[in-house]
């Protein structure tokens, strides 16, 4: 099997346009006249497989499905879905068609000896003003933090050789970040700009807690690239400014006491630089401990691959 295409179905709204983009897909690849599979996973959608997807499924033997009873993440879906799949060459899609025809099978054909990964990035954006504006801000934020050059790792559909996700760890969400992480691990990635396509250009907003997470996944991101393996310097520069802070508040305190005879036994300032101290004190034995579990428990950590053995 060279293509196996995994279609991560996540959003209910888009049930009859998810079905004809799966026939889209199918057309594609078969056009090409060379072997693939299209595994549908349906990420806690109801009743979808049973409905609308059945007919689907019956017309073509090599689309399957795999349904969650309950929402997870995409990582999950995808670890799920290399299971179940047998291709050498991976290509995720979302819920609808975010690329052209010609963009999705661009990227697939830039997939060589010399590419493992490639991740599309969309022009002339046909969604609304607010999706843009969001995108560009997340990704603007991505690459301050870890120095990569993307522009565009909020699209879901990525093309990458099996291997780069067997490698690659990923949980919770972070399945965006994937040329990322690839390029961390020695992967050689590449972005191609390709025409945005999107039939359902409505603005979304998502609410506080959506937006919370995003910036926490862009942390652990960071966290990640940088502090993995030596946690201590992370944790200890956030002590040391926590107790310079502290040690700060003590000396003004400390001067007023001794020079202007202020009375410090009931001054709320005092309690302030205590507690940051302490907090700074704390911070850097969690950076500490964190140095002592990367150490024992992530020794035989794999951070490279080998790319050929003469």
């Amino acid at each position: 099997m060279k293509y196996s295409i995994i279609v991560l179905l996540e959003i209910e709204e888009m049930y009859k346009g998810s079905v004809q983009f799966i026939e889209n897909l199918y057309g594609l690849f078969y056009d090409r006249n060379e072997p693939f599979e299209i595994l549908v996973v349906a990420n806690g959608i109801g009743e979808f497989l049973k409905n609308e997807l059945m007919v689907l499924l019956n017309c073509h033997d090599t689309v399957k499905a795999l349904e969650f009873n309950a929402r997870t993440t995409q990582a999950v879906c995808l670890k799920a879905a290399l299971k179940e799949t047998n291709g050498k060459i991976v290509v995720v899609c979302g819920s609808y068609q975010q690329i052209t025809n010609d963009s999705l099978i661009k990227l697939v054909d830039n997939i060589d000896d010399e590419i493992d990964i490639a991740t599309p990035w969309r022009q002339h954006r046909v969604d609304s003003a607010l999706n843009q504006f969001q995108s560009k801000l997340f990704n603007a934020l991505v690459r301050r933090l870890t120095s990569s050059t993307y522009h565009d790792t909020s699209c879901t559909v990525k093309v990458f050789r099996r291997e780069v996700l067997e490698n690659v760890e990923i949980y919770g969400n972070m399945y965006r970040f994937l040329p990322i992480l690839a390029d961390q691990k020695g992967f050689k990635t590449k972005e191609i700009k390709c025409e945005h396509y999107q039939q359902h250009g409505k603005s979304t907003y998502y609410g506080l807690t959506h937006y919370i997470n995003i910036f926490i996944d862009i942390f652990t991101l960071y966290f990640n690239i940088w502090f993995t393996r030596k946690p201590l310097r992370f944790f200890s520069a956030i002590g040391v400014i926590l107790s310079f802070i502290g040690l700060f508040i003590a000396s003004y305190v400390l001067i007023q006491k001794f020079f202007l005879g202020y009375s410090i036994g009931n001054r709320p300032l005092l309690l302030l630089a205590i507690f940051f101290m302490v907090l700074g004190i704390q911070a850097a034995s969690a950076g500490l401990l964190g140095e002592i579990i990367a150490f024992t428990h992530g020794r035989n950590r794999k951070e490279y691959t080998v790319e050929k053995i003469i």
